[in-house]
Formats: structure tokens, sequence, C-alpha cells
């Protein structure tokens, strides 16, 4: 499918219900203002099988704000967020693709700026810092996503997920891979591969910290620990990559000021 100059905001879902109103919201009065500056684009959600009342949630709004749009597709089998984000790159009309999980929220106003900066470098993808924040308050409690990328590339995963790509680039390395760590794992692949990431200094969104996500399964550092060993077998076999020179390294980028 030929894909036109605008963008999609992706929303992957399940069992998100009480967050889904308002990422859904912040996406459409993104879409809103970037429609004003002459950008088209969409807001697609889609649900990997939720039970919690999502589905009907997601049924109402998208026949309130389907105008304004606002698409759903819903999986009939639970397949994980790799695929839920593989099918939002098949799935996507446009060049551009934001992945906007349920617990994010997105800064309309600042959208069009990471879009500009996608454009004006031909970067692959393009992050800025997020503010963490708990469901009970509005106040942030810390920020991540505000470095380079680079640095320290191999010690965790610190660049959230939530960034705007080149929907073509992405797909041209192969999408997102099922390793538990599918994002981290998509960062590292591009930087291995020499595309360009750059770092916008804005604030791109929020991320809600739910207590769900606190619970910590005795099993996962185990398997955690496993797909680190496999990240590094397959990234970072002689711990050299971290300094060579890729184009990921401080590469601030502001549409107003070029890079610096």
């Amino acid at each position: 499918m030929r894909q036109q100059d605008g963008i999609t905001i992706a929303i992957p879902n399940w069992n998100h219900e009480l967050l889904l109103p308002r990422a859904i919201r912040s996406a459409l009065r993104a879409l809103e203002i970037l429609r004003n500056q002459g950008v088209d684009g969409e807001v697609l959600v889609i649900d990997d099988c939720s039970r919690d009342g999502s589905q009907v949630l997601l049924r109402q709004l998208e026949a309130r704000y389907y105008r304004d749009g606002l698409r759903v597709v819903m999986l009939a089998n639970n397949a994980g967020l790799t695929a839920v984000r593989n099918q939002a790159l098949a799935r996507s009309r446009f060049r551009y693709l934001l992945f906007l999980d349920a617990d994010n929220e997105v800064v309309p106003e600042n959208l069009p700026v990471f879009l500009a900066a996608l454009r004006q470098t031909r970067a692959a993808g393009a992050y800025g810092t997020l503010l963490i924040r708990t469901v009970a308050s509005v106040d942030a409690i810390a920020a991540f996503s505000h470095e380079s990328f680079q640095d320290r590339m191999f010690d965790n995963n610190y660049i959230d997920a939530c960034a705007v790509f080149d929907r073509a680039q992405l797909v041209e390395l192969g999408g997102y891979v099922n390793n538990r760590w599918e994002d981290y794992e998509v960062w590292l692949r591009l930087a291995a591969a020499g595309r360009l990431i750059v770092f916008v200094p804005i604030v791109l969104g929020y991320y809600y910290i739910v207590p769900a996500s606190l619970t910590i399964d005795p099993n996962e550092n185990h398997h955690l620990h496993a797909v680190a060993q496999r990240i590094k077998r397959v990234f970072n076999q002689v711990d050299a990559r971290a300094d060579l020179p890729l184009a990921t390294r401080h590469r601030r980028y502001h549409p107003a000021l070029g890079y610096f």
C-alpha cells in the first residue's frame, strides 16, 4: 500500500480501558493541530483481544470520532505487543508513525516539531523527553528518553518506544521481532544499521505508572537476563559497539535551530 505523506498515531491496547480515553484524546488533539498546519493523519487503535471493557469503549469512541480520524482494529486472538506493533506498520496509511501506548499521553502542540525533524533530517526515528506521572497525580516524578541513545545503549532500555518513526525504514529493517524487548531491539537495530536517530530537546509526552505495572514476576528476571544475553550476542559481541561512530551519539536536532 502506497503511503501518504502524513502521520499515523498508533495506540496498541490490551486491558487499558481506564487509560485509553486520555491517550486517544491527546492523539486526536494532536491530529487536529497537524491538520491545521496542512498535515493529514489518523489515530489507529489496535486492541489485542482485551477483556476489560476496552472493546465496547473503543467501538463507542470510533463511532463518535471516526470523522476526526479515529480507526479501531480488534484482533480476534491475543497476539502480543510485537504482533500489534507489526500490525500498526502494516495497516498505517501514512509515512510517519508515532507509537503512543495506552499508558502514554502525547503533548499535542509538540508533535509537529518531531514530524518536522524527521522530514528535515530524513532520520529513521526521532525521540524526545518523556515525563513520568502516576495515575493519581499530574505532577511529574521523573523524566527519561532525554539523552544520547548511544552513550548507554547496551546498559539497559532507557529510550522509550513512544517516538516518531519513518515507517518505511522500520519496514525495510524487518519490523519488530518477538524477544520481549522488541522496542529496545528496534532501537539497537536502527543504530547498528547506520540509520540516523535524532533527539529533539522538548517533551514528547507522558508515561503513566499504573499499580499493576509495578508487579514483578519472580521468574521474569531470569527471562530478561536471557534476553539481554541474546541482544549482546547479536549486537555487541566484543563490547565495542558503543564506541563506534554510529549516527546516533548526541544527534540533537530542532527544526528551528538545526543540529546543535
